[in-house]
């Protein structure tokens, strides 16, 4: 049986179409945890190192620099409260410490250690390193999701004082401050 050449060309354009397809999508990583660890420790260093002007990076050059890291929810999440607060400099109205390290005052260091499954993605426990020494508990335990052929930060936790938190919870319940105040009214400020 002889194939014609249009229908020859015609397979390859259908067989040529779908490897592109496929080949912008990336395949999860083989060793899902190792490669989520990596990402959080990547991202830990990334942070922590000095800027040009020799200065540490903030939450806000993480939105900036690094928008990528972050799921859509949560990068929205931060975007609105770093946004609400530039316009507040006089008042404290969104996070008063640094969602990432869970601290106002940062170690010099941060690691990733343990990597535990939930649901989709992995909580990876970041421990920080504080005059040489690491802490015995976490700092704060990232989750991390494999979406779009790469990982992303969905969610922060904390454990303070044996209470339990998270970032998307903390961001939530300052938006919904925000929202509960009454605007300041110029007529009644003289």
């Amino acid at each position: 049986m002889r194939i014609s050449k249009l229908s020859a060309c015609f397979g390859l354009s259908v067989l040529l179409a779908a490897s592109c397809l496929f080949a912008g999508q990336a395949a999860k990583p083989t060793n899902t945890e190792a490669s989520a660890k990596s990402f959080v420790q990547s991202f830990y260093t990334w942070y922590l190192s000095k800027g040009p002007r020799g200065k540490e990076k903030s939450s806000d050059d993480a939105l900036k620099l690094k928008r990528s890291a972050f799921d859509t929810e949560l990068y929205r999440e931060l975007k609105e409260d770093s946004d609400a607060s530039a316009k507040n400099k006089d008042e404290i109205v969104g996070l008063d410490f640094d969602p990432f390290e869970d601290s106002q005052d940062p170690c010099s260091r941060y690691v990733a250690g343990k990597v535990t499954a939930k649901g989709d993605g992995y909580l990876v426990e970041v421990f920080g390193i504080c005059e040489g020494k690491k802490n015995k508990t976490p700092d704060v335990t990232p989750e991390v999701s494999f979406k779009d052929g790469k990982w992303v930060f969905v969610n922060f936790h904390y454990a303070n004082d044996g209470k339990k938190d998270d970032l998307l919870n903390i961001l939530k319940a300052l938006r919904e401050g925000r929202a509960k105040k009454p605007a300041l009214d110029s007529s009644t400020t003289d």
